[in-house]
């Protein structure tokens, strides 16, 4: 005769299906949050490459690729811009955190992809939670006739570097 499990087997059989259930759903939850964080904070990472660093030394732009006015080029954390007044160079770190702001040429100012803070062409604040400007930094036209931001050394924002008349 074969024995037949008796209810309080099923039971138990049923308690521990169920249990495995919820340690299934519970590390599944774990691992799609652990996802979810990385994926965030990679993303950040991207945004935020390089925060609190300065630009190491001069950054030298091109004679042959120089911006006409309302133009910006932008070299790792220096954007150099030039306006009626001539070349201008600023420091692309966000006074906030130190994020790097990029230029939105279809709404005519810089954007901080980390905290929204936003500037103007010259650099101003026109938003925050950054409650400073970009800093204005020195700019020099070497023997060549590049022009050489320094990011180490700022300047009053009003300074202007003029063009070569040729």
């Amino acid at each position: 005769m074969s024995k037949k499990g008796n209810i309080g087997d099923m039971e138990d059989a049923s308690r521990r299906g169920v249990l495995k259930g919820m340690w299934l759903v519970l590390w599944a939850g774990l691992v799609a949050a652990a996802s979810l964080g990385l994926g965030a904070v990679l993303r950040l990472a991207g945004a935020h490459s390089g925060v609190g660093e300065q630009a190491s030394g001069p950054v030298a732009f091109d004679p042959q690729s120089l911006p006409q006015p309302g133009q910006v080029r932008r070299e790792g954390r220096v954007a150099l811009n030039r306006d009626s007044g001539g070349f201008f160079a600023l420091n692309l770190s966000c006074p906030h955190l130190g994020c790097r702001p990029a230029w939105d040429a279809a709404e005519g100012r810089f954007l901080c992809p980390c905290h929204g803070s936003a500037f103007a062409y010259d650099g101003t604040l026109l938003k925050g939670p950054a409650n400073k400007n970009l800093a204005a930094i020195a700019l020099e036209r070497d023997s060549r006739g590049w022009l050489v931001a320094h990011p180490g050394r700022p300047v009053a924002p009003g300074l202007r570097l003029k063009p070569e008349v040729s």
